[in-house]
């Protein structure tokens, strides 16, 4: 996770070099990454991709060959099991609405990675998620 965000604050010089200038971010990388037109939709639909790739890791094409772990699934840092999912999913009192102790919140309560892999942020609109 540590590597991601290293790798994402190295290639961010390279990232800027290639675009050209007064060509936003999103102008310039929507196509690249949705294959489609730039617009309104396209760029919402590329926010979907970076934000589920961050969550989920490599689970979409374009994927350029650079394996990203993702948050929510477990793996290893310095020889230490990691798995934060379950702060996600309710399975720790983990927000600070509850004062000393904590509440429980699913934030993937409506659909979770399902929902995320098809590029929509939930099933539903009455969900944390």
């Amino acid at each position: 996770m540590v590597l991601n965000a290293l790798f994402f604050l190295a290639t961010l010089g390279v990232a800027t070099a290639l675009r050209p200038n007064g060509t936003s971010i999103c102008d310039y990388y929507t196509p690249i990454i949705t294959g489609k037109d730039n617009s309104p939709a396209s760029q919402y639909e590329c926010m979907l991709k970076i934000t589920h790739t961050f969550i989920l890791g490599n689970y979409t094409t374009p994927n350029v060959g650079i394996k990203v772990q993702g948050v929510a699934g477990p793996a290893s840092y310095e020889g230490h099991e990691v798995n934060i999912l379950p702060y996600f999913t309710g399975g720790y009192y983990s927000t600070n609405d509850g004062g000393d102790t904590g509440v429980v919140k699913n934030f993937l309560d409506d659909g979770g990675a399902t929902a995320l892999l098809a590029n929509m942020p939930a099933n539903g609109t009455n969900s944390n998620q």
